[in-house]
């Protein structure tokens, strides 16, 4: 243990799922490191200390699904400052640039950025776009590109990112996920794919996945879902889950659905990561129905998850997806000092998914204070 501290947390509950941990204890922060966590660590030789009592810490959270690209991608959003005020300090980028582009990706974002934003490689050369879609020409499906953009920044590129709805893709859905699952393949890394209005079947799609893969906008209404007509889990679904296929909420403004997500929580498909899926084109202002991570997470809480599913779905569940479980996602002495400190507040939100459906819940989860690598920024409460 360190003899003293830059930065002392005194007063809060620790919860680190990845840990089990869930207990009164400070925490101590010497430069960009964890350096201690026990109860009643001495005050008189810490620079800096932030009492945060009645608060939880936790580590940094992670949005999974978000569009960080900023002034080069249409779906991309500066998202850096809003991160820092709500909690997260690791977002995934969701294929907002391809192997083309990669590397202003990691110029223009990841080098420019306090919080650390890694990014899925887009199997289309130049990553998702809007009109037109990105793949309605499969000649810019670039599988062995982006195996190797992913292979040659191992530092910050994750996974490969196939989006599958129409609008993007046309009838080419079952090529393109073969080259998705063929970069996947050849970079033992998952791939990431968006449903929502595809022209294959979602029991196709989730027949196909490797364990580990990721279905992203696992709760959209836009058909086919992952329930039936009788709002029953598909046995396809149910089948991928059990094998280890990955369920991520990615919110968006049209990809999260009340009565959906009861539905199937209720016939056990559970998410395995809870992400926003921020990008510019929400309706502004405050990014929509979204609003933030935050907002997505106190979503959950009516709906049944407790509190620390809903923190493991956000930091280790999201961490271990991408194999960076032992960088990020736990809050642990000699871990780099990635906090997030929040509170469970009692003040009533409505709350609204993407079809016009509204929860008023009487509490919600805000950051008071987020760390980045030591560094403390104010949370948005």
């Amino acid at each position: 243990m360190a003899d003293s501290f830059d930065l002392l947390l005194t007063g809060g509950t620790i919860l680190n799922p990845a840990t089990k941990l869930d207990e009164k204890l400070d925490v101590g922060v010497t430069g960009d490191r964890v350096t201690a966590i026990q109860a009643n660590l001495p005050r008189a030789t810490a620079k800096k200390t932030l009492d945060v009592t009645g608060c939880y810490v936790t580590p940094g959270l992670v949005d999974f699904h978000v569009h960080s690209y900023w002034g080069v991608n249409p779906y991309g959003s500066n998202l850096d400052s809003l991160c820092l005020a709500t909690g997260v300090t690791t977002t995934m980028d969701a294929g907002s640039a391809g192997p083309v582009n990669f590397l202003g990706f990691r110029k223009l974002v990841y080098e420019q950025s306090k919080t650390r934003m890694l990014g899925f490689v887009a199997l289309a050369q130049h990553g998702v776009l809007n009109t037109p879609g990105e793949l309605l020409n499969l000649g810019f499906a670039d599988s062995e590109g982006a195996a190797d953009t992913v292979g040659n920044n191992r530092d910050i590129g994750v996974g490969i990112k196939v989006r599958l709805h129409k609008k993007s893709i046309g009838e080419n859905s079952r090529e393109a996920l073969r080259l998705a699952i063929k970069a996947g393949e050849a970079t033992r890394t998952p791939i990431m794919v968006h449903v929502g209005d595809t022209a294959i079947g979602m029991d196709e799609i989730a027949e196909t996945l490797r364990p580990g893969d990721i279905i992203t906008h696992c709760y959209t209404p836009q058909r086919p879902s992952i329930i039936d007509n009788a709002g029953k889990l598909l046995p396809q679904v149910r089948k991928a889950k059990e094998r280890g296929v990955i369920f991520d909420v990615g919110h968006a403004g049209g990809h999260f659905d009340f009565n959906l997500v009861e539905r199937a929580m209720g016939d056990g498909l559970l998410p395995d990561i809870i992400s926003s899926d921020l990008h510019s084109r929400l309706a502004q202002p405050g990014f929509g129905v979204v609003g933030d991570l935050s907002t997505v997470l106190t979503k959950f809480l009516p709906l049944g998850l407790s509190f620390e599913q809903i923190i493991a779905n956000c930091t280790v569940n999201a961490a271990r997806a991408v194999g960076w479980q032992d960088r990020i996602g736990s809050l642990e002495v000699g871990r780099e000092a990635d906090i997030a400190v929040l509170q469970i507040l009692d003040d009533p939100v409505m709350l609204r998914d993407s079809v016009g459906a509204e929860k008023l819940h009487r509490q919600r989860i805000a950051a008071k204070w987020t760390i980045r690598g030591g560094e403390v920024f104010q949370g948005r409460g």
